[in-house]
């Protein structure tokens, strides 16, 4: 044998052992490997002539490792062009022929997804059983969560559809499509009862979306007055994995079960504790919110105003603005009327683009919406300043002024930086003047401080001469003590017709005068200051009887009531060295807020007040979720709940996990015929002592 002919049978036998010792695995791999390679090579270059080249291939190489690989491509292929009966029998022959193969499962998905559009439901949910989804890629995964979520939902399995959305949830990381599942997931949660939801959960076990069904659970049995049953699903979820959104709704939750309002006004921050210096960056994603204000009747003038603060939060009248405002505004009015505020709400709940409401603004309107809102699980951020309506709803949020931390805030001032220990009250006999009557007497003890006089009032009062002269001391005199009185104001007035020196010899007799037995004669001002919660109309009146009955160098303190120009027109010097607290100060320094009167005087060509600046504050939290992303209205709602330490053009806003926004009230002060913010001058207003009025002031038959 010649030595060519004798090497190639030596490498022939070579070869013959070789493929001799290979599996029946390895020799099944090695078939068709390189034609189904060149067929992709050829795609690559040629999409037409890759079809071909791929489809020659099957049809050569059925038993192929490879032909499960060359179905789902030309599959993949049919659909990118829409001709979904071409895809589907591609994959029905690979699931018929190579049921295990590495691409069976990657097929089943692609299959099943074809035959639930076809509206073949039980199909369907044969073939996305038999998916091996761990075997898929991450794409892929997420895909077949989606598909088993759907499928689910196809076939009206509410538990097996909140299982697979728990696991779609667990995949996204896009605020957009991660609000369209939670929502999908309210959605159905929603629609259980009571028994359904505590199946379901069982079903779960600590599966997503297990924390937030317990949640929902818990919410729904707090609205319907069931606290034992809310505790328990309290329990559950407070076991549970959250999603940062689900802890602080566990917060609000807890706070609510708890029955608990927020901190005092110590805790709360100021301006230089603020998380930034606050932004007026609108969302660049579109969004609707609602708004229910008085806009006709005997509140319209405060519906407008409040309407005017939400529309400068919206942008719309923003200088120079290169685009439209993304905002839209759908706008209802309530006439001040609670059954329209109601309805009002209710028409803007059923409305899926609205994710959240302003307003109302009176409380009893605010009382009979909250229960629409919390129906329909739209977020309801009202104006009105009654703490209590936050409780009506875990959707009920609250932004109106804390009437009791404007108290706190005087009181500790008073106590603390003052140094004042000796308090009295002075105050009106309705509902409010008692419940701030309550709040001042409380806080004044809590900083070390005492009550010595308490007097009152009717609300409708014009003359305020009697509640205050037996508020020091005027009330029970015998009639010793009446002579003396009455022998006191003759020296007084025959003084004020004596020369300089003679008549201030006779004020210091008048002033040594005692009663019969020996006792200092009325007026006993024994306090250092008088609180007076009532409205500036009232307070410009009492301050001026005040004096007139020697009631000199005390300081008055008073609330947001007192918040007005003609609490000095009238008033005049006897308001001087007054402090009091309000949530708002349009000629206020600092930037926001500066910033915020500009625009406002600038749009409409007037001061802003309290509404506008405290309805401003509610559309522009609302915008700010929106602008970080959520788009959902308990995205809406969750944001809101965490907000702590935001600049508003009212003060720096934190949300109390009771669901009211609190800040802490300016500090205010008159000073010489003008009103300054305590705050900012950081001194208090400069006290001024009247010469006493001594005509016939204590005349005892006056």
């Amino acid at each position: 044998m010649k030595r060519g002919a004798c090497g190639r049978a030596v490498a022939l036998l070579g070869a013959l052992l070789l493929i001799a010792c290979q599996s029946p695995l390895d020799r099944r791999r090695s078939v068709g490997r390189s034609a189904y390679l060149d067929a992709l090579a050829v795609l690559a270059a040629d999409e037409a002539a890759g079809r071909s080249a791929l489809g020659t291939f099957l049809q050569a190489n059925p038993n192929s490792l490879y032909a499960d690989d060359a179905a789902l491509r030309l599959a993949e292929l049919a659909l990118a062009e829409g001709r979904t009966d071409e895809a589907r029998r591609h994959l029905e022959w690979a699931v018929q022929h190579h049921s295990t193969g590495d691409k069976s499962d990657a097929i089943r998905l692609e299959l099943a997804g074809l035959e639930l559009d076809a509206g073949e439901n039980e199909a369907a949910v044969r073939t996305a059983e038999a998916i091996r989804i761990s075997l898929l890629d991450g794409e892929r995964r997420r895909r077949a969560h989606v598909l088993r979520a759907a499928v689910a939902r196809a076939n009206g399995d509410s538990d097996e559809e909140l299982r697979w959305l728990g696991r779609v949830r667990a995949d996204q990381d896009e605020p957009e499509e991660t609000a369209r599942v939670e929502a999908r997931i309210d959605e159905l949660l929603a629609g259980l009862d009571a028994e359904a939801l505590e199946q379901a959960g069982q079903s779960l076990g600590r599966r997503q979306p297990a924390g937030r069904l317990w949640l929902h659970r818990a919410e729904r049995a707090l609205a319907e007055g069931n606290r034992s049953a809310a505790h328990a699903a309290f329990a559950r979820a407070e076991r549970l994995p959250l999603t940062p959104p689900e802890a602080g709704r566990l917060a609000h939750l807890k706070a609510r079960l708890a029955g608990t309002h927020t901190t005092g006004v110590d805790e709360l921050p100021g301006w230089t504790q603020a998380d930034g210096s606050g932004s007026w960056a609108l969302p660049a994603e579109a969004a609707t919110l609602g708004v229910v204000l008085p806009l006709s009747g005997p509140y319209a003038e405060f519906g407008r105003e409040a309407l005017q603060g939400v529309l400068m939060a919206t942008g719309l009248f923003d200088e120079g603005r290169p685009a439209a405002s993304s905002l839209r505004l759908l706008v209802r009015d309530s006439g001040g009327d609670s059954e329209r505020a109601a309805a009002g709400v209710a028409e803007l709940a059923a409305n899926p683009e609205v994710i959240a409401c302003i307003g109302p603004l009176l409380g009893a309107s605010a009382q009979a919406a909250a229960p629409v809102a919390e129906e329909q699980g739209l977020p309801l951020v009202t104006l009105t300043r009654s703490e209590s309506v936050a409780a009506l709803g875990l959707h009920v949020l609250r932004v109106g002024a804390t009437p009791r931390l404007e108290v706190e805030r005087v009181a500790a001032y008073a106590a603390e930086t003052l140094g004042l220990r000796r308090f009295a009250i002075l105050y009106p006999d309705d509902a409010t003047g008692r419940a701030q009557r309550a709040a001042f007497w409380n806080a004044v003890e809590a900083h070390g401080g005492q009550i010595v006089g308490v007097g009152r009032y009717a609300s409708d009062a014009t003359d305020f001469r009697d509640p205050i002269r037996r508020l020091i001391g005027f009330e029970f005199l015998t009639g010793g003590q009446q002579r003396a009185l009455a022998e006191r104001a003759r020296l007084r007035k025959r003084a004020k017709r004596l020369p300089a020196e003679e008549a201030a010899e006779l004020r210091i007799e008048a002033n040594e005068l005692l009663s019969p037995d020996g006792a200092p004669l009325p007026p006993f001002v024994d306090f250092e200051a008088l609180f007076i919660p009532d409205a500036h109309e009232n307070v410009a009146l009492i301050a001026p009887h005040l004096a007139f009955h020697e009631v000199l160098g005390v300081r008055l303190l008073g609330t947001a009531g007192w918040n007005h120009p003609d609490l000095i027109d009238i008033g005049g010097q006897h308001v001087d060295g007054a402090v009091f607290a309000a949530p708002f100060f349009a000629a206020s320094e600092s930037p926001f807020t500066a910033e915020f009167t500009r625009r406002f005087v600038s749009t409409f060509d007037a001061q802003p007040g309290v509404l506008a600046a405290q309805a401003f504050d509610a559309a522009h939290l609302v915008s700010m979720q929106i602008t970080r992303g959520s788009l959902g209205r308990e995205a809406v709602l969750n944001g809101l709940l965490r907000a702590k330490g935001v600049v508003g053009a009212s003060g720096v806003l934190s949300m109390g996990a009771d669901g009211s926004a609190l800040r802490r009230p300016n500090l205010l002060g008159v000073e010489r015929g003008e009103i300054i913010s305590v705050d900012e001058t950081g001194v208090a207003p400069y006290l001024r002592m009247p010469e006493a009025e001594t005509d016939e002031a204590f005349d005892p038959a006056a």
